[in-house]
């Protein structure tokens, strides 16, 4: 059996970037389903792209994506900018913008039903939330190959249009694509 891939990127603020560097890794691999991190505050609501893409899973990237906006939440704000997104159509997937987050954060997660993704080198607190990478794949026993970049052009991270595993010859060798709600896992019981 082939390996199942994972793929998610990060920062996705304009349609246009789904065009111009998604769509052609889709034609490519017309079994690719991704996870796209995006900015509320400026992608909007996603009703009418989930149904134009229905290949990729649209999650919430914090909401305004500022360095440590969800440092600054309360639980209650956490879960008012969740429960905004989930309105806005986004998936029950939320990445913190910089990896910064709480434990106001992982709370309002674990009430709102939504995956958190957090860093393969945190551990979250909250008992019995729902995350990426769970304790096994955390201590790097991933069952999945997982696939990472960036789809806004920044110096400090990589870009997709830089990465040759995100060439579309390369993303048409994959057979089989997971999401995150395949592979999340409940942290410590």
């Amino acid at each position: 059996m082939k390996q199942k891939t994972l793929i998610d990127l990060d920062d996705l603020w304009d349609e246009q970037q789904i065009i111009d560097l998604l769509v052609p890794l889709r034609e490519a691999n017309e079994n690719l389903v991704v996870t796209v991190y995006a900015i509320p505050n400026r992608l909007g609501p996603v009703h009418d792209l989930k149904v134009k893409y229905p290949w990729i899973q649209f999650a919430q990237h914090g909401f305004e994506h500022t360095f440590a906006e969800c440092r600054a939440w309360t639980d209650t704000m956490a879960l008012e900018f969740l429960s905004l997104g989930a309105e806005m159509g986004y998936e029950p997937v939320f990445k913190p913008p910089n990896w910064i987050f709480d434990e106001d954060t992982e709370a309002a997660c674990k009430e709102a039903g939504v995956i958190l993704h957090h860093h393969e080198d945190d551990e979250p607190g909250v008992r019995g939330l729902k995350a990426y990478p769970g304790p096994f794949a955390a201590r790097g026993k991933h069952t999945h190959r997982k696939l990472h970049t960036h789809i806004l052009r920044n110096p400090s991270t990589d870009f997709i249009l830089d990465a040759p595993e995100f060439r579309p010859e390369n993303i048409a060798q994959h057979e089989r694509f997971l999401t995150l709600p395949d592979v999340a896992e409940i942290v410590w019981g």
